[in-house]
Formats: C-alpha cells, sequence, structure tokens
C-alpha cells in the first residue's frame, strides 16, 4: 500500500467503521506489519477518532450541508493537502462522526512526532489545554502537574488536564497504567475508563487496565472507589475487581499474585499461580503467544520467577522446570 496520508487516512476511516472491503483491509493490515511507524500512526488515529466521538452527540445531520461545512472549512484554513474524498459508503450518523474526527484532528494538530512518540503531546480542545501521554512498544514513567506518578504500560495513553482546575483531578485512560496518586482530600483524582467506569481516589496505588469490553482495577495501598453506572463499591489494600461492559454489579476478589507488576518489576514472579494466569500475563508481554494445548495442564501451581527475559527462554525454564513439553510453530508456542 502506498504510505501517501491522503488514501491512507481515508481507508482508515472505513477501516475504523467497519466498511472497508475485504481486499482493503488485507491492503490496510499489511500496511499495518509494514513498520512501527505505521502501526504508532494507526494509533494515534484511532485514540483521536475514539474522543471525537465523545464530543458528538446522537444528533441528525445533513450530510450534503455537513460536507459543504468541511469544505469551506479547509478552504479557509488553506488545508488543501488534506484533502478527503466523499464516499457513498457513509450513512447521514457517520458523516456526523467523520466531520467531527476530521475537525478534531484539523483543531488538535494530531501529526506526532513519530521520533518523540512517548512524550506528552499537548492537544487543544475548546474548553482547556490537554496533554496526552502515549507509550509506545516500551512503557514510561511520568509525574503529573499535582505530584502523582504514572507508570504506563505499552500501547497506553493517557489523557491529562495541563493544569487540573475546579474540585477534582480528572484524566482519561485507554490501555494499563499503574498509579501512584499524591494524597489531596479537598481534591479527589477520577480517572475515566473505555467501559464507562469511573475510578475515584484521594491518595493511594493501584493498577488499572481500561479497555473497550472491561476495566480492572488492583489496589496496593489505601482505598479506590469504583462507579459501575450508579453501583458505588470500595476496593482496598490486595483487592481487585474486573467489570466487563455488560456487567450490572461489580465484584470484589482478593488479589492473589503478582504478575500485573512485570511491566513495573520487569520480573514475573509466581507463587503458586495457576498455569492459565502465568500464560494470560505472558501473552500480554511479549509479542509472540503462548497457547495451552493440553487443558489439563490450566490449574497447574507454579512457584518460579523469572526476570525479563526473552519469551524462548521462559518457556524453556519452564518447561524444564515443570516438565511439560513446548512446542514452537511459527510464532506460538504450544504447552503439551
Amino acid at each position: 500500500m502506498s504510505t501517501n496520508k491522503h488514501i491512507e487516512d481515508e481507508l482508515l476511516i472505513n477501516y475504523l467503521l467497519g466498511e472497508c472491503s475485504a481486499e482493503e483491509k488485507v491492503l490496510i493490515e499489511k500496511w499495518l506489519a509494514e513498520s512501527e511507524q505505521h502501526r504508532a500512526h494507526y494509533k494515534q488515529f484511532e485514540f483521536v477518532w475514539v474522543q471525537s466521538k465523545n464530543i458528538i452527540r446522537e444528533v441528525v445531520v445533513d450530510e450534503n450541508q455537513a460536507w459543504q461545512r468541511l469544505q469551506a472549512r479547509m478552504k479557509e484554513q488553506d488545508l488543501v493537502h488534506l484533502k478527503v474524498t466523499r464516499t457513498t459508503r457513509f450513512s447521514g450518523r457517520k458523516v456526523a462522526l467523520l466531520v467531527g474526527a476530521i475537525v478534531l484532528l484539523l483543531q488538535a494538530f494530531w501529526f506526532f512526532n513519530t521520533n518523540e512518540k512517548s512524550k506528552p503531546t499537548i492537544v487543544k480542545n475548546p474548553k482547556q489545554e490537554i496533554n496526552i501521554i502515549q507509550s509506545a512498544q516500551k512503557g514510561l514513567i511520568d509525574t503529573l502537574n499535582d505530584k502523582s506518578i504514572v507508570t504506563l504500560n505499552k500501547n497506553t495513553a493517557l489523557e491529562v488536564p495541563k493544569q487540573f482546575v475546579g474540585n477534582e483531578r480528572r484524566v482519561s485512560l485507554k490501555g494499563e497504567a499503574f498509579f501512584a496518586i499524591s494524597h489531596n482530600k479537598e481534591k479527589p483524582f477520577i480517572i475515566e475508563t473505555q467501559n464507562d467506569v469511573l475510578i475515584k481516589v484521594i491518595g493511594t496505588s493501584f493498577n488499572v487496565k481500561s479497555y473497550p469490553d472491561y476495566t480492572e482495577v488492583i489496589v496496593e495501598t489505601g482505598v479506590v472507589e469504583l462507579n459501575n453506572n450508579g453501583e458505588v463499591v470500595r476496593l482496598r489494600a490486595n483487592q481487585k475487581a474486573k467489570i466487563y461492559k455488560k456487567d450490572k454489579s461489580i465484584t470484589v476478589e482478593k488479589s492473589t499474585d503478582k504478575l500485573y507488576q512485570y511491566y513495573r518489576s520487569k520480573t514475573f514472579e509466581c507463587d503458586g499461580t495457576p498455569l492459565w494466569k502465568v500464560v494470560e500475563v505472558l501473552n500480554e508481554a511479549y509479542e509472540e503467544k503462548v497457547i495451552i494445548s493440553n487443558r489439563d495442564l490450566r490449574d497447574m501451581a507454579l512457584t518460579t520467577q523469572f526476570d525479563n527475559e526473552p519469551l524462548d527462554m521462559v518457556m524453556e525454564i519452564l518447561s524444564e522446570t515443570f516438565e511439560f513439553e513446548v512446542e514452537k510453530r511459527n510464532n506460538t508456542y504450544f504447552i503439551k
């Protein structure tokens, strides 16, 4: 596929809407596999696209009027190089999302410097100045303006106001991060997650996974308050909750392992941990994949520790220690 952005962004819009042809889908996925720069561009495009939908409400938009307004805006700003080709595949609702997304792109100047992917990027919105702290293939640590410290796992984005104003400190998370929040009783810290669970704290440390289908919170110190569509539950140290989008209630359970710390500690620590849980974390941490072929081994308890070794070495250690067979085919390891 050509790396020309005119073609690339137009097709990415169709791809995000699920409306590209089978041939276009193959071309896009091939383009994504070509380089880290392509994948980073897509992740940034997707992130701004999601943000654009947050500012667009359920409204009926006249397609012709929307298109004319967009063309006029582009002409006024002399942004001919961002030309977008109109397509009849978009419905009126989707044209609204498209227009909103492109306008947001124009206002935000979202073209990130690919050589500085792990540095905070300043984005403008009508209300206030926003920092987007974004990691790429490696995690990063940053200190917020309230002295709170956040550690981002790979492929994570945190949207933070340049200055916290009002009576709260509100941020938005996409991905996984560990928070060590500075204490401020008068100004609670609130995290918006992708599946609409709100996390509220005063001063504590905890790990959060924020994905479209679920939110997971594990508390190390202090108390964390979760709000899932009006149901409020408090988590304390060594407790965790995993809330799927379809869940109407929050289930709290004990946190029984420290594997979630791997991207901070660079250590995988297993203490009677079932094999399925270890494999789940390995699949998060590495680009390659591990599958348990023999289901009888799923609950095998593992007690061991290994540092940030390559996955092939990890699998060799596990195989020799626990006497199961490991077969590798392409980029997948099968435990037999």
